[in-house]
């Protein structure tokens, strides 16, 4: 029988970076992680005794103890916004599965740690810095201070980038490089929040787990599509329009081969720890199945993406889907640095160039709603070690339809007095070529 182990480290910070001390604990009674790639922060709750022990090396027990003699508690070592990191596994092998931030912590007959991700901090950072944005011959304040930023060909890897480094938090960032128009963006909102808004233009943000530390990961294709799938899913929701012809169909594919590059950068694992695809068979190591199949749809529907430009009011425009279907988003792009030619051939070209563009945008968008696949979960063993956006192959089902790759959304990982579990939700079919 395998032996569980766990390891929780609290690191004490300064501004909420962490500094080199730390303190170590081999013990817990129960710990509940839910993580995935939708929701903006994966959470952690942690039940601990109330009186602490340590296995950190070189830790002297006696600081357990104050000079007067009164033992400490468990609120001298877990302190709200404190980093901390959890190590869960078998027989003497951890993996990093949480690494965040305390949020709460409360004392009953047991402890409850409450922890929020690394996202925690970036509730906490303004998107912007406005500390130059009062005029300094203004003293008198004479002229308002504009409450908004435009951001104009905003950039999400160069702007985040820029952004993050001058914070010295301790992970990466793996973003995604594409111009998006003009953002405009509130003085006081925080990163998180412009998380939110780019959410709802089909990017999705959240931190991914790998072993050295966590990454924040800013991808309008957390389902990882290949240009393949894309091209497909394309061709079967083509909607016949003035701009789309063959020559659109065809830059479409040429524009796809070079996309295909970058959308495999997302498929990779960045280290050997966590091998991004792992192995299921029903009936062995799949201890519950409640996973129901779902074909893809995208029948009564339709999604519309516009492009202004800086000299039209007219926006080109694609629309994906059903013709005769509800429209149910309009993505909505801005280039206020170009020119639509005027001469009629260029314009032609320009326009036919755009809408390959667009519909590869409304394809990525489209097919996160309704693929091919499962909705629900399946229960197994804490290893193999599953995270949000990794592929699991499932084998040997009764009802062959449950056979396959699939793309994983989102794991509620539970650990303690009833073993280690993982609760393994999956959405996509992934299309084999």
């Amino acid at each position: 029988m395998l032996k569980l182990n766990a390891k929780i480290r609290v690191y004490e910070t300064v501004q909420l970076i962490p500094t080199p001390k730390f303190y170590e604990f081999t013990y817990v009674k129960n710990v509940d992680i839910s993580s995935s790639y939708k929701s903006l922060t994966d959470t952690a709750t942690i039940v601990m005794p109330q009186k602490v022990y340590t296995d950190t090396k070189g830790f002297d027990q006696s600081l357990f103890t104050n000079a007067s003699g009164t033992e400490k508690t468990i609120h001298d070592f877990f302190k709200l916004e404190n980093f901390i990191e959890i190590f869960l596994g078998y027989d003497g092998d951890y993996k990093p599965a949480f690494r965040g931030y305390i949020t709460g912590v409360q004392a009953d007959i047991n402890a409850v740690i409450t922890c929020e991700d690394a996202m925690y901090a970036l509730k906490k950072v303004k998107a912007v810095k406005d500390d130059d944005v009062q005029d300094k011959n203004d003293t008198m304040n004479f002229v308002a201070t504009n409450p908004t930023a435009n951001v104009e060909n905003f950039n999400p890897k160069t702007f985040f980038e820029k952004r993050i480094k001058e914070l010295k938090l301790p992970f990466k960032i793996n973003a995604l490089d594409e111009e998006l128009g003009n953002i405009i963006i509130n003085r006081n909102q925080s990163l998180a929040q412009v998380f939110e808004i780019l959410k709802d233009k089909g990017i999705y943000t959240y931190f991914k787990i790998e072993d050295a530390a966590p990454v924040l990961t800013i991808t309008n294709n957390p389902q990882q599509h290949t240009a393949t799938e894309l091209a497909g899913f394309i061709d079967r929701n083509f909607i016949k329009s003035p701009l789309a012809g063959t020559l659109v169909k065809k830059l479409i594919n040429q524009g796809l081969a070079i996309l295909s590059s970058q959308l495999s950068k997302a498929t990779q694992s960045l280290s050997d720890r966590f091998l991004g695809k792992v192995r299921f068979r029903f009936r062995y190591n799949i201890i519950e199945d409640k996973l129901v199949v779902v074909k893809e749809s995208t029948k009564n529907t339709r999604m519309r993406v516009e492009k202004y430009f800086k000299n039209s009011n007219t926006p080109i425009y694609i629309e994906l889907g059903d013709p005769n279907g509800q429209l149910t988003k309009t993505h909505v792009l801005h280039n206020d640095t170009d020119d639509l030619p005027k001469d009629p051939e260029a314009f032609k070209k320009a326009t036919t160039e755009v809408a390959s563009e667009l519909y590869q945008y409304a394809a990525l968008r489209a097919m996160e709603s309704k693929p091919s696949g499962f909705e629900g979960s399946f229960l197994t063993f804490g290893e193999p070690f599953v995270r949000p956006t990794d592929q699991v192959i499932l084998e040997n089902a009764k009802d062959k339809e449950k056979n396959g790759t699939f793309q994983v959304e989102k794991v509620e990982r539970s650990f303690g007095e009833n073993g280690y579990r993982q609760r393994i939700f999956i959405g996509r079919r992934v299309e084999i070529v």
